[in-house]
């Protein structure tokens, strides 16, 4: 597991790759991919959450050139899906994030 968490400034806003994520805390990029997108499911259905101001979606080019799916977490999008997490993982993510 990769301990440091890289971040990107955009718009004066610093946001967390989920292939970071999903590295750091030892998941499956896929499967990092599903669970965000039931969060955004589920932030959708109250009027006044936005899912924007948890995760942006975005892509990348994978190694073959294809472009693939990925989302950018705000600090919300990451305190969810830490939240959600447990144990050793989900403590040092946390750690890493607020640090």
């Amino acid at each position: 597991m990769n301990n440091t968490l890289k971040l990107i400034e955009l718009n004066g806003q610093y946001l967390a790759d989920s292939r970071d994520v999903a590295e750091m805390t030892g998941k499956r990029h896929s499967d990092l991919i599903r669970t965000i997108k039931g969060y955004i499911d589920t932030i959708l259905t109250d009027a006044k959450l936005r899912s924007s101001d948890f995760f942006i979606t975005s892509t990348y080019e994978d190694s073959k050139g294809e472009i693939r799916p990925c989302f950018l977490l705000t600090k919300k999008g990451c305190e969810m899906v830490a939240n959600k997490m447990t144990g050793e993982k989900g403590v040092l993510f946390t750690a890493e994030y607020v640090t």
